[in-house]
Parts: structure tokens; sequence; C-alpha cells
């Protein structure tokens, strides 16, 4: 045997065959207690992900729970946020994070063993994550959701008085009823056992009456929703100061400088000065181009051209192709040119005013055109018009002419016995003539109240 095996061999003779106690050994029980962190607060684990967290900075700890408690369960574990804002420009939060993975769902616990007592006291440790915002943006956040609210109260509250004012007798109802309940809510309250509510309530009831203080004093009152619901209708703006039936509606408001610039009747003018006849699909148009064009003193450019600006509206309306009950759009721009026998800065002119964007013309521009064009007739006949031309032309019943020109402030009646002479209609063809006159003061229709409907 070599020297070196025999060393190793000696080493291992001298080695004990058993381990040497370190302690004596006990029949001890260990008594485990669980420790439940309910008064005070117990040690955390707290992670910052890309975050170099200074230890100089101290955290301060918060309990909460908004949860409701179910039937039969009297606590809930409690969540627990840790925030600092100690820092000069940052804030730091710390809370635990529940990201759906399996980790999120273990719990970790520490120990502490006393031998004198054999006791081991457990106690779970929360495993937080800390986050840092900047405190500015926090403050941008908090001053845009302030805003954000106080718009959303105006809005509601503007909503509300339209209701009163326009809706149905149901619907104001119902929004008294809603206003009554939210401030009664507070001070009716009772606890379980039927006594009164805390006088708290009646601290809300309070906020909640300056709220609404603070909230209709940005109200509009009846004559600003009035003039709001009237400039939104698709009407010409009219002139309420006017003095004159022919200010009311000038020409520069119904036609406009650009389109009375573009518009051209000197092919009417020299077909009424030489004798020929012109072919338009329009009768209002046809009965007066050849007065307006003839020569003499008679003879009124401006008149002809907001006449031909009704007989473009007639046929821009005629060319639009309907799809079911949705907006009516416009043809190819080759064609319209063609329909409209006009010009390319006519055609950008009237697109410009009564054309959406989207290049189709919904109820409201449909409206918004025939209101020009019942306000331009008006203009060519020097404020009273016989409807009846105008009604055959845009293929519309008796009832809806009559409610453009009343819309437009016209008062609509049946032709006196003079008128019928001088329009040389027999008593009986009245019914399908009605004269629309333009007086002051204007009378425009109000807005009809919705009622509450028949009872069955």
């Amino acid at each position: 045997m070599s020297e070196k095996k025999r060393k190793r061999h000696e080493q291992r003779e001298e080695r004990p065959a058993k381990k040497v106690a370190i302690a004596p050994a006990t029949n001890t029980t260990v008594k485990v207690k669980y420790i439940e962190d309910k008064d005070a607060l117990g040690p955390v684990i707290a992670s910052t992900p890309g975050l170099s967290f200074p230890t100089d900075i101290p955290l301060k700890a918060y309990k909460t729970d908004t949860r409701i408690l179910p039937p039969g369960v009297e606590t809930l574990p409690y969540q627990l946020l840790l925030h600092s804002s100690e820092h000069r420009k940052l804030d730091y939060l710390a809370q635990e994070e529940k990201d759906g993975s399996a980790e999120t769902h273990l719990k970790n616990y520490i120990g502490v063993y006393d031998p004198a007592t054999a006791e081991m006291q457990l106690m779970e440790v929360r495993k937080l994550t800390v986050r840092t915002t900047l405190r500015s943006e926090i403050e941008e956040l908090r001053e845009e959701k302030e805003k954000r609210a106080a718009k959303s109260a105006t809005m509601t509250a503007r909503r509300h008085a339209l209701g009163m004012e326009f809706g149905s007798k149901k619907s104001r109802k119902a929004i008294i009823e809603r206003t009554e309940n939210a401030i009664s809510r507070g001070q009716n309250a009772t606890d379980s056992n039927g006594a009164a509510a805390d006088p708290s309530t009646d601290a809300v009831a309070s906020a909640v009456l300056n709220n609404m203080e603070k909230t209709t004093t940005a109200m509009p009152t009846r004559k600003e929703l009035a003039t709001a619901i009237d400039e939104s209708k698709p009407r010409p703006k009219a002139n309420l100061e006017a003095e004159s039936a022919k200010d009311v509606y000038p020409i520069d408001v119904i036609v406009g400088k650009e389109l009375m610039t573009a518009i051209s009747v000197k092919d009417w003018v020299d077909a009424a000065e030489n004798g020929e006849a012109l072919t338009v699909g329009s009768r209002f148009v046809a009965k007066r181009m050849n007065k307006l064009a003839k020569n003499g003193e008679s003879k009124d450019i401006k008149k002809l051209k907001v006449l031909r600006f009704i007989l473009l509206g007639m046929n821009l309306l005629a060319s639009l192709k309907a799809h079911g009950k949705g907006a009516k759009s416009l043809p190819k721009r080759e064609k319209l040119l063609e329909v409209l026998g006009a010009g390319g800065a006519v055609l950008d002119g009237l697109r410009r005013r009564f054309v959406s964007e989207s290049n189709d013309l919904t109820r409201w521009h449909v409206d918004h055109l025939i209101t020009h064009i019942c306000a331009a007739a008006l203009i060519v006949d020097d404020f009273e018009v016989d409807v009846n031309d105008l009604r055959d032309d845009l293929k519309l019943e008796n009832k809806d002419i009559k409610h453009y020109f009343l819309e437009i402030g016209c008062r609509v009646t049946n032709p006196t016995e003079t008128e019928r002479t001088k329009m040389k209609i027999t008593k009986a063809e009245t019914v399908n003539h009605s004269i629309a006159k333009l007086k002051l003061p204007l009378v425009f229709p109000r807005a009809a109240r919705t009622g509450a409907g028949k009872k069955r």
C-alpha cells in the first residue's frame, strides 16, 4: 500500500461512526400560532421593477377595502397601500398587483421561533410592487377629471332644462321626481332600527342643493333656449332688426356674394331681346324670366340671378339619389354640371353652402335648401308669392310648402277676392292657391310640445 493510501485510510478510521449531537434531543412539542395583522401592520416584501428606490424616503401605510361583504362573511382581507410624497417631483405608490399569473395566487409567510416557550409565530407577508408617477401629471389628470365632471353636470342641467321646457308631460314629471328624490333621500333616511339617520345626511342634501345652485347659474334662460333652437333650424338667418320686409332676407344672405358673382344670366337676356323661347324645368321660373329679362327699365339683373338661383336649387334637388331613409347622394360632377347647366364655379358655390362634407344631403340639408328657395321666391315676387307653382316644381304637398314659408316667418292665407281677380282664378280654384306674405313683425312657428298622448 502506498504512503498516500495509508494516510487516507488512517484518517477515515479516526472519524467517529455517528454524528456528534449539537444539542441534546428533547421531546418538546412546538406550538405554532398564526397572527392576523388586524391591528398592527406586518412585514412586507416590496419589489421595484425598473426603479431605483431611495432608502431615505418613508412610506405611509393605508388599509383600504371598498368591497361589499357577501351574506355570512364578517371580514375580508384588506388591501394594503404604501404611499409617499416626500420626493419633490415624484410620488411613490406600493400596492398588490394581480396580473392573473400563478405567482399572484401564492402567499408568503414569515415565522419567528422562541426556544424559551417553544412557540412559532407565523404571519402573512404581503408582496407589493412599488411604482412611481410624476406629480405634475397627476395634477393635470385631476384637473381634467374635474373639468369633465363640471361639463357633464352642465350638460345634464341643460338636458333637464330642455326637457322641462319642450318635453312631454311624462318626461317633465320624471325630471321633477328625480330631483325631489335626490334631495329627500338623505332627509328621510333611517337606519336598520327605524331611527333617524345620521345628521350628516343633512349636509349631503345641503351639498346637493349648493351644487345645483352653482350648476343652474350656467343654465340657459328660456329666451336663450328659444334662440338656440331657432338658430339650429334649417332656414336662412333672418335680420330681426329689419324695419322693412326687403331687409329681412337680403340677397347676400339668401344667394351669397360668391354665387351672385358666378351666376350668369346673359343667355336669358339675349334670348329675351331676340324674341327666342327658352325651355326650363320650372313653371315658377318660366313665368317670370321673360318679364325680368326684357329691355327697358323693368330689366332687373339682380332678380334674374336670384331667379336662376331658384332654378339651380330645384335642379340640384331633382338630381339627388335616394338610398332608403338615409341621406340622398349627388351624381358625379360631370353629370351634375350637365343637370345644372352651369359652370364649375357655380357648382362649387352650391356645394359649399348646401351640401355636406360627405357629398350628400340629409333631411336637414334638403330643408335648408328649400327654405332658401322660398326666401328667394319672396325677393323675386316682392314678398308676396303664390305658392302653387313652387309646390308643383318641388313636388310637395300643400301642407309642406305652407310649412316651409311659415318657417321663414311668412303668413300664408287664401287669396282675397282682389287677388283672385288679379290671378284670374275662380273661387273654387283657390283650394290649390295660397299666398305667402312676408310682413313685419315676423311670426315664426313655436316649437310644438309633445303631449303625453291620447288615452286609450
